[in-house]
């Protein structure tokens, strides 16, 4: 794996570096959260302008064709500034959905920054399901019906088109079907989470679905489900990573400031002391990113191997940086005046996004007892 950033990386880290400088100050990140879709539009332009929202998507496709690094690369950069708009929705999961489909349409729309897009999967009863789904297609007509429920979807909020999964009447496996969210029959509920994205309970009853609405076929829906999965879960691990950098700077920054007994109270050993613990964590987080990223284009088997190890790393040490954060800020350090606590809110929800420690632990089992 080459270290040196390529020319494109460098593009994409100066031109997400300097969004994020000029766009996400805390101050906008908190007036965000009072809008029902936690979305910011203006934003949403500029990422499209950027090439961002292209970035995965094959060249035969109209898109840039970038690699996985190139995604991490970016994604770093959005950990280290919050942004919390929904481009692993988008620039992530819908290109590892789409690109070898045949609805060349709605990807190019999304490239484009004019629809956007969430993945319903996760249903009432379970916890990151990987098998078949209750929610089904019946055959009516030319077409489908589809009933279900699904729950906590990701960036549903902002989204305008879903990916849903689901069973189909007659065949084994789990199909991958676009549906308009606010078509007949469709009921969202949508709700915040604790870092400020939206997210949403979705009821699908007896809904339209036309034979061509079916993105992936239920034979290979799952492989390429589990391959998306993945792929947002290295996004997200980048995410953590650079949350967790920025953190430390604030923590180091903080201990020169603050005075107590008349000195800097980084001049205390025991502060200095959970700092570089803190410094080693994220290190050692940063290593686990670039091993999941060696093996991303690797087979199914090897591939999930080493993103679960790498969740597991990076999920213990993003919670033991960011408790150690709010330990060096005191009471302050939960408070939403701080920076430091939208670091960690956002850590604790990314670690959640699909898979948190346990589920990789059980992952990780059932490959090596397989």
């Amino acid at each position: 794996m080459d270290f040196n950033l390529s020319d494109m990386q460098r593009m994409l880290l100066d031109s997400a570096e300097r969004l994020v400088s000029d766009r996400y100050s805390l101050e906008h990140r908190r007036a965000l959260r009072d809008h029902h879709d936690g979305f910011d539009a203006g934003a949403w332009a500029s990422f499209a302008e950027l090439g961002w929202l292209a970035l995965a998507v094959p060249e035969e496709k109209d898109g840039l064709g970038g690699s996985i690094e190139d995604v991490a690369v970016l994604m770093i950069a959005i950990g280290g500034g919050l942004v919390v708009d929904p481009l692993v929705s988008n620039a992530v999961i819908a290109p590892a959905i789409l690109s070898d489909g045949h609805d060349t349409n709605l990807l190019a729309e999304i490239a484009a920054g004019e629809r956007r897009v969430a993945l319903a999967h996760d249903e009432p009863g379970e916890r990151y399901g990987r098998g078949p789904r209750i929610t089904r297609l019946v055959r009516r007509g030319n077409g489908f019906a589809l009933t279900g429920q699904k729950m906590l979807v990701l960036d549903a909020g902002s989204a305008d088109t879903l990916i849903v999964t689901a069973s189909i009447e007659g065949e084994d496996g789990t199909a991958l079907v676009r549906v308009d969210k606010n078509a007949d029959r469709v009921a969202t509920e949508a709700y915040p989470l604790i870092d400020g994205t939206v997210a949403a309970d979705i009821r699908l009853d007896e809904v339209d679905v036309t034979a061509d609405a079916i993105l992936v076929p239920a034979e290979h829906g799952q492989a390429v489900l589990d391959a998306a999965h993945d792929r947002a879960k290295i996004a997200l691990m980048a995410q953590a990573i650079g949350s967790m950098e920025a953190t430390l700077s604030i923590c180091a920054a903080y201990l020169k400031e603050r005075q107590q007994f008349g000195q800097a109270i980084g001049k205390f050993q025991a502060l200095q002391h959970i700092m570089a613990d803190m410094f080693v964590a994220a290190h050692q987080a940063r290593s686990a990113l670039y091993q999941s990223l060696a093996v991303a284009t690797a087979g199914a088997r090897e591939r999930a191997r080493a993103v679960s190890l790498a969740a597991i790393t990076i999920g213990e040490a993003s919670q033991f940086v960011s408790r150690s954060a709010i330990q060096l800020h005191g009471g302050y350090g939960v408070t939403d005046e701080y920076e430091v606590s939208h670091h960690y809110r956002r850590l604790l929800t990314l670690e959640k996004s699909y898979g948190d420690i346990d589920f990789h632990i059980r992952r990780i089992a059932s490959l090596d007892a397989g």
